[in-house]
């Protein structure tokens, strides 16, 4: 899998994530406005893929979930006392940094030689 694969597989885990946590009781909206961010930062990395502002957009919103989960306490929730809060914790962090390693490593790094341009025009 690519980065790209990574950081999408990221973003899909996290969301899964929040909704687990909800069934563990986790007070959340039936569509949290963190769902709505994910699932399009997703479909930008998947329909321009040969372009870098989606891993920059992907990474804001893992930064912005990631403070998220810090700042509610939702890290206290890792324990086993509810095991679905904990599992949907777990998920939401672990789709998170899977985010912001694959997604930073997209904006930073290097164009290979004979790679599609990361602008996405057609060099002659």
């Amino acid at each position: 899998m690519n980065l790209r694969g990574v950081a999408v597989a990221g973003l899909v885990v996290a969301t899964i994530g929040i909704y687990v946590a909800r069934a563990g009781g986790a007070p959340a909206p039936i569509v949290p406005p963190a769902v709505v961010l994910m699932v399009v930062a997703a479909v930008l990395l998947v329909v321009f893929r040969t372009r870098t502002w989606p891993a920059v957009v992907a990474v804001v919103v893992a930064v912005a979930e990631a403070a998220g989960v810090i700042l509610t306490g939702s890290l206290g929730n890792l324990g086993f006392a509810e095991p679905l809060l904990g599992a949907g914790t777990a998920l939401r962090v672990l789709g998170v940094l899977a985010v912001l390693a694959a997604g930073t490593l997209l904006v930073v790094r290097p164009v290979r030689p004979g790679s599609a341009p990361r602008t996405g025009k057609v060099t002659s």
